[in-house]
């Protein structure tokens, strides 16, 4: 079995800013973090609202849930993906990161 198939990430947000300076509106950074050895996987949107339906679609995130990330950022803090049953951050296959376009 393939090792990279068999790896599991923990999903983290963080707002960045506009690099071309014309909307003053900043992105957001997805950054999938492995656990255990591996490098991070980063994918940007400028737009919040196109992450947050993958959210909703991959990580069955409540519009609740979405709003607190949406804060939480806006905050200029990092905001991770929790299991809501749980509040352990929730962790995802390399298969579903493709999802997130953070895997090929």
């Amino acid at each position: 079995m393939n090792r990279n198939a068999e790896m599991l990430y923990s999903l983290h947000m963080r707002l960045i800013g506009d690099e071309a300076g014309n909307s003053g509106r900043p992105g957001v950074e997805l950054i999938a973090l492995p656990k255990g050895e591996g490098e991070p996987r980063r994918a940007h949107f400028e737009h919040w609202e196109p992450l947050s339906v993958r959210l909703t679609a991959v990580a069955s995130s409540t519009p609740f849930h979405l709003k607190i990330i949406h804060r939480t950022l806006h905050a200029g803090l990092t905001a991770s993906v929790i299991d809501r049953a749980t509040g352990e951050q929730q962790i995802f296959s390399l298969n579903q990161l493709e999802a997130f376009g953070l895997a090929s």
